[in-house]
């Protein structure tokens, strides 16, 4: 399968899979070669890219978009952002997660407005991030 991943900054990779997990705003998705037809929306979290059978997957992390898969073989994501490993500061990422986390549990009351959206996503970001570097 050939996977692309794009963002408003372009392209941030391309290559070949044998498979491909990603995060589904209900959960995480796997998809095969063969794979009918798909557009979805993403939730914040880890896509992992296996380029070859029994081989460690590439994990990116994703912030929101979508995924389309064409029953050619082709998977396009449209993402807000995509970070790897690399792109992780642990320590500033642990620092936002304590300043979101806290700035959240000031909006309880305002439950789904959309400073509360706002505020959620700033967590799920932070915790993603974490448990892409194993450090959450």
């Amino acid at each position: 399968m050939q996977v692309e991943i794009v963002t408003p900054l372009g392209e941030q990779y391309t290559g070949e899979a044998v498979k491909l997990d990603v995060p589904g705003l209900l959960g995480e998705m796997g998809i095969l070669p063969g794979h009918r037809d798909l557009l979805a929306a993403l939730g914040t979290g880890i896509c992992r890219i296996y380029e070859a059978e029994h081989a460690d997957p590439i994990k990116i992390l994703l912030d929101e978009g979508y995924v389309q898969v064409s029953y050619a073989n082709r998977i396009i994501i449209v993402t807000e952002q995509a970070e790897t490993r690399d792109d992780i500061d642990v320590d500033r990422t642990r620092d936002d997660l304590g300043r979101a986390r806290s700035e959240l549990a000031g909006t309880r009351e305002d439950v789904g407005t959309r400073t509360w959206q706002t505020r959620r996503h700033a967590v799920a970001l932070a915790e993603a991030r974490l448990r892409l570097v194993d450090a959450l």
